[in-house]
């Protein structure tokens, strides 16, 4: 008696051990169609917009020295660039600010720039990149959530 029940658990979890081993592979098969392209009714491809200038920007930005973090976002007109100054360098923020400024001027002349090291404007700006994986997110969405940022980024505080 005390034999079949320690044999009938010890089926019950290889059942249950087995059962659990297979989840991974349902997973797998049911994330195998995930590299299908995305398409319109139009049948054309979903365009994504190009965030080359904002990587650019990002990458020049992050050799300073009194930068601590970066994150940018474009559009075919417009670049959004929210960064954090080091600490220590904060007594120099206004200084810094200019000269990001000119830089990105001189970068990109082809697109009205906006920039800002405020903590808030940086924290909607890494919001607004993380959505711009969303398909359902166009350039023109984009292009209004950058003026909403603009906007906000000019208020005092």
């Amino acid at each position: 008696m005390r034999m079949r029940k320690w044999l009938m658990m010890t089926v019950v979890i290889g059942i249950l051990m087995g059962g659990c081993t297979n989840e991974n592979k349902v997973k797998q098969q049911s994330m195998q169609g995930s590299d299908f392209m995305e398409i319109n009714t139009n049948g054309a491809q979903q365009a994504t917009i190009n965030q080359q200038a904002a990587e650019q920007a990002v990458a020049h930005l992050k050799e300073r020295d009194d930068i601590k973090d970066v994150v940018a976002v474009n559009t075919s007109k417009k670049l959004l660039v929210a960064y954090q100054i080091k600490h220590m360098h904060r007594f120099y923020r206004k200084q810094i600010e200019k000269e990001i400024d000119r830089q990105l001027i001189r970068l990109f002349p082809n697109y009205q720039i906006v920039s800002s090291s405020d903590l808030k404007i940086f924290w909607k700006t890494e919001e607004l990149r993380g959505k711009l994986g969303n398909k359902k997110w166009n350039e023109r969405k984009v292009d209004q959530q950058i003026e909403k940022i603009k906007q906000l980024s000019e208020e005092l505080t």
